[in-house]
C-alpha cells in the first residue's frame, strides 16, 4: 500500500450524500431510488476501503450493489491513486459495468475514471503467429486457409485485437494456431511488439483506475505472483479487489488449479511440433530444420548435421512410440472405467447423445487386475517415452544455441522459445500423469477419471484436485491485499455465512486477526405482488428419456401465457440446441422472434432482445447470471433445469465425505 492511501480515507458521509434523493445521482438520474439497503452497503464498503477489511456482503436482487461498490471504487483511485480490480463470473455483467454502469457514473459525478476489461492473453491474436501461418498456409486444411485468410485481413485492421470482435466464430484448431500464449511470447524481443495488441492493451491498463477481470483471470494472476521471485503479476498492480457474483469463486477456483492431463492434448502439442499431411511435412521443428538450411545448406558442419539427425531421426523415432503409448494409456483409462461403471450406467443428462462417464478413484482400484495389468504397464511406457521425448527437444534447442551464429539466433530464436515452451507443457503433463497413477491417496485431494463421448468419439481425461482451497485463498487474496469486498445476492446458507466463510477460509485461525465483516441486504422488490413462481408437477423426472420432449411442451405454454419476452435457460449447450430444434417452428407460425446463444454475440443478443418485443431468447451459461434487462422486456423466465451440482460428482461426493469426516453435514 503507498502511503499516499495510508493518510488518505474516503469520507462516509459525502459518499453517502451521492445516493441521497437530491444528490448528485438522483439530479442526473431521473429514475434513481434512493433505497436503505444501497445506503447501507455503501457505509459497509466504504468501511472495508478505509480499515483495510475483508467484506461478505449478500445483496439482493434489485439493491444496487454495482452502484454501492463502483462510487467508492472511483473516489478512492481519484484519491490514492490505486487500482481496484473488480471481477466477475459473467461477460455480462463485466460489459455492463465498462459500457454502462461506470461511464454514466463517471458523467453523473463529474469523474474523469479510466476503466478497462482486461482479458487474458489467449483472447489476442498474435501478429507473429499470423505471419508464420501465412509461411504454411497451404499446409492447412481448406477451411484452416479460409479462416486464417480471414484472421489476418482482420488483425490489420482491428483496435481490439481479440477474438469476441471477430465477426464469426473460429475453429479452436485455427485460433490456436494465431492466439498470443504467454509461454510462446518473445515479449520484448518480438518484431512485433509495439503493435501487439495484447501488450498495447497492458498499457492501457497500468493507466487505468479500475481493472474488470474474469474470476479465472484473477486466479491465474494470483497464482503468477505466488511463483514470481519479484511478486509481480499478469495484471498491473491492484490493491482492493471487488468479486461479484462470488458465489461462484470456490468452484472456479478448484477448477482453476486442478491438474488435468488426456491424452488429445498430448496429441496436439505433437503436431504443433510436427505434422505430416499428404506428403508434406510442417510445424516448429519442420520450421527450425527449413531456417537451418537455408542459413547451412546440406554440407554443413557435423554439429548441424548432428541437429539434423535429431530433427530427421531420433526426434521422430521417439515421436513415434510417443503417439502409440498415448493412444495405448487413454484407451486402457477407457477400457477401465467402462469395466468398473458400464456405458449404460454413464449420465446423459441432457437426453441428447453426448454421455459423460466419471469414475472417481479410490484405493481399491489400484488392486483390479485392468489397473495393475494395464494402466500401470502402459503409463509407465508413457512416463518413459514423453522423459526422452522432452530430454532431446531441450538438448536440440542447446545445441541451436551453441552455434553461436548471430543469423541463426534471429532466425530460430523464436521458434527455439516456442519448442522450449511445449517440452515444458509436455513435462507438466507428464507430471500430472505420474502423480495420478501414484499409490498415494492425500486427504486433502480427489482423483477422477472421465470419458466424455459423443457418438463414436471418446475423449479421456484425469483430473488431480485439491478438496479445500481455503489456505490458498486466503495467502494468495484475502491476507494478501488490504481490501477484499465479495458480494452476491446468494452466499448465505439460511441466513448465515458461516458454511461459505469456512470454505474460503475466512475464518480466525487462517486469517490470523484480518477483520472479516458479513452483512445481509434484502431485496426492495415485494415479490409476493410483484412476481408469480410457478412449478410444473406433472412432467417425467429431469433423468428420463422423455424429460425434454415432455418439458417443451410446458415451456410453449409459458411462452403463450406471457407474450414472449421470456428467457429460456437450460444448463447446457446441447439441451438448448435440442429443445430449439423441437420449438422453432411453433414459435415462427405465432411469430416470436426466436434467438439462441450462439448465434449472435451476446452483447448482441441481449440488445435484440431488449429492442424486438415478443422476442424469446433460448440461453445457458452467461445468461443465467449478470444480466440486466429493465420492466416489460423480460416478462418471464424460464428454468428447464435447476443447475445444482450432481451429489454423485467425483469433487462433490468427496467434499461431502470431508465435510461429514470434520463433523458437518
Amino acid at each position: 500500500m503507498s502511503t499516499n492511501s495510508m493518510r488518505e480515507s474516503l469520507d462516509p458521509q459525502k459518499v453517502l450524500a451521492l445516493f441521497e434523493k437530491n444528490g448528485k445521482i438522483g439530479l442526473y438520474l431521473s429514475n434513481f431510488e434512493s433505497r436503505i439497503e444501497q445506503q447501507e452497503m455503501v457505509k459497509n464498503i466504504v468501511d472495508a476501503y478505509n480499515e483495510n477489511k475483508v467484506a461478505l456482503i449478500e445483496a439482493g436482487t434489485g439493491t444496487g450493489k454495482s452502484m454501492a461498490y463502483l462510487i467508492p471504487a472511483m473516489y478512492w483511485a481519484i484519491q490514492t491513486n490505486e487500482k481496484t480490480l473488480i471481477s466477475t463470473n459473467t461477460i455480462n455483467l463485466q460489459e455492463q459495468l465498462l459500457n454502462k454502469d461506470i461511464p454514466l457514473l463517471a458523467k453523473a459525478l463529474d469523474l474523469d475514471i479510466r476503466a478497462v476489461l482486461v482479458k487474458g492473453m489467449g483472447n489476442y491474436v498474435c501478429l507473429r503467429k499470423i505471419q508464420e501461418a501465412q509461411v504454411e498456409l497451404t499446409l492447412f486444411p481448406s477451411e484452416e486457409q479460409k479462416e486464417l485468410r480471414n484472421i489476418e485481413m482482420w488483425a490489420n485492421s482491428t483496435k481490439d485485437g481479440t477474438k469476441s470482435e471477430l465477426d464469426f466464430v473460429p475453429s479452436p484448431a485455427t485460433w490456436e494456431k494465431v492466439c498470443a500464449e504467454g509461454d510462446l511470447c518473445n515479449k520484448e524481443k518480438c518484431e512485433f511488439y509495439n503493435k501487439c495488441h495484447f501488450f498495447n492493451a497492458r498499457k492501457k491498463a497500468k493507466e487505468a483506475h479500475i481493472l474488470i477481470s474474469n474470476h479465472s483471470l484473477l486466479f491465474s494472476d494470483l497464482a503468477y505472483r505466488d511463483s514470481s521471485e519479484k511478486g509481480n503479476g499478469i495484471l498491473p498492480d491492484y490493491s482492493k479487489v471487488i468479486l461479484d457474483e462470488a458465489h461462484n469463486i470456490e468452484d472456479i477456483a478448484t477448477d482453476h488449479f486442478a491438474l488435468k492431463a488426456n491424452g488429445i492434448n498430448i496429441l496436439r502439442i505433437l503436431m504443433r511440433l510436427q505434422m505430416d499431411k499428404g506428403g508434406l511435412t510442417f510445424g516448429k521443428l519442420p520450421s527450425l530444420h527449413r531456417a537451418l538450411l537455408r542459413i547451412y545448406g546440406h554440407d554443413a558442419s557435423l554439429d548441424v548435421q548432428a541437429i539434423f539427425t535429431k530433427l530427421n531421426l531420433e526426434i521422430p523415432g521417439v515421436k513415434k512410440e510417443l503417439i502409440h503409448s498415448t493412444n495405448e494409456t487413454f484407451g486402457n483409462f477407457a477400457e477401465f472405467i467402462q469395466a468398473i461403471h458400464p456405458a449404460e450406467n454413464s449420465d446423459d443428462p441432457d437426453g441428447t447423445g453426448i454421455k459423460e462417464n466419471k469414475l472417481r478413484i479410490l484405493s481399491h482400484h489400484h488392486h483390479h487386475p485392468l489397473w495393475k495389468e494395464n494402466i500401470i504397464e502402459e503409463s509407465t511406457k508413457l512416463l518413459l517415452n514423453l522423459t526422452k521425448f522432452i530430454h532431446l527437444l531441450h538438448s536440440l534447442t542447446v545445441d541451436v544455441a551453441n552455434l553461436k551464429n548471430d543469423k541463426v539466433k534471429e532466425q530460430t530464436e523464436g521458434l527455439c522459445t516456442e519448442i522450449i515452451a511445449l517440452s515444458n507443457r509436455l513435462e507438466s503433463l507428464r507430471s500430472t500423469i505420474e502423480n495420478f497413477t501414484k499409490d498415494e491417496f492425500p486427504k486433502n485431494k480427489v482423483k477422477w477419471a472421465e470419458i466424455k463421448k459423443y457418438r463414436a468419439q471418446e475423449h479421456v481425461e484425469l483430473i488431480d484436485a485439491n478438496l479445500d482451497i481455503s489456505k490458498l485463498l486466503v495467502n494468495s487474496l484475502f491476507r494478501k491485499f488490504p481490501t477484499t469486498i465479495l458480494c452476491s445476492a446468494t452466499l448465505t446458507t439460511n441466513n448465515y455465512f458461516k458454511f461459505i466463510r469456512g470454505r474460503l477460509g475466512l475464518i480466525p485461525t487462517l486469517m490470523e486477526g484480518k477483520p472479516v465483516t458479513e452483512n445481509i441486504y434484502q431485496s426492495p422488490f415485494d415479490y409476493p405482488k410483484q412476481a408469480i413462481l410457478t412449478i410444473p408437477t406433472d412432467l417425467p423426472d429431469p433423468s428420463d428419456s422423455n424429460f425434454f420432449k415432455e418439458a417443451i411442451k410446458t415451456i410453449y405454454m409459458a411462452i403463450q401465457a406471457s407474450q414472449g419476452n421470456a428467457f429460456v435457460l437450460f444448463t447446457s449447450y446441447a439441451s438448448m440446441r435440442y429443445c430449439h430444434s423441437l420449438i422453432q417452428d411453433k414459435l415462427k407460425e405465432l411469430k416470436y422472434p426466436l434467438l439462441m446463444q450462439g448465434q449472435n454475440t451476446r452483447k448482441q443478443l441481449l440488445h435484440q432482445f431488449k429492442t424486438i418485443d415478443r422476442s424469446v431468447l433460448f440461453a445457458t451459461d452467461s445468461f443465467w447470471e449478470g444480466v440486466d434487462v429493465a420492466g416489460e422486456a423480460l416478462r418471464c423466465v424460464i428454468i428447464v433445469k435447476l443447475p445444482f451440482q450432481v451429489p454423485k460428482e467425483p469433487l462433490i461426493q468427496a467434499r461431502m465425505e470431508a465435510i461429514s469426516v470434520n463433523g458437518g453435514n
